[in-house]
């Protein structure tokens, strides 16, 4: 007990300030842990509650790529979902103008109940290929699950002069 008396006495700085280096490592590697492992939510937080009562199933994918596989504008359809947006590729015959395509797309809308244009985000990519007589197009556009109308992007060719 003496050799312990002794050596706070000759060493009382050097044994808080190890002390108060031992307790800051402790808590660092704890907030490292934390940051890194200890995150066991999902990577969206809790921006996808409430998506079990609009879940998007298989049968109204193959309905909407159903109804315009059949259409005589578009060539090819495809739908699928990830976290709350929904994306939707469309493909259209070359015959096809953009401001048909455009009006093709925002009327894909109606195949959707309320619930799920209140809860989706939609985003949609329009394509055609170019072929001797027109040049083609490809362009993208969104719906925000707040907004009632579709925001297409500025896809015009920016020449330097």
């Amino acid at each position: 007990m003496k050799k312990l008396k002794d050596l706070w006495n000759q060493n009382r700085v050097l044994v808080v300030l190890f002390s108060i280096i031992i307790i800051c490592a402790i808590v660092v590697i704890g907030v490292v842990i934390t940051a890194f492992l200890g995150s066991s939510k999902s990577v969206y937080g809790d921006r996808l509650e409430g998506i079990e009562e609009v879940q998007l199933n298989d049968t109204i994918m193959s309905q909407f790529k159903d109804a315009y596989n059949e259409d005589e504008l578009v060539s090819e359809v495809s739908i699928k979902s990830k976290g709350k947006i929904i994306y939707i590729t469309m493909f259209f015959k070359e015959n096809v103008s953009l401001v048909e395509a455009q009006s093709k797309a925002f009327s894909s809308l109606e195949h959707f109940e309320e619930n799920y244009l209140k809860f989706y985000d939609f985003h949609f990519t329009l394509k055609q290929n170019a072929t001797d007589t027109n040049e083609g197009f490809l362009v993208m556009g969104a719906k925000n699950a707040s907004g009632n109308g579709l925001v297409w992007n500025n896809n015009t060719e920016v020449t330097s002069e």
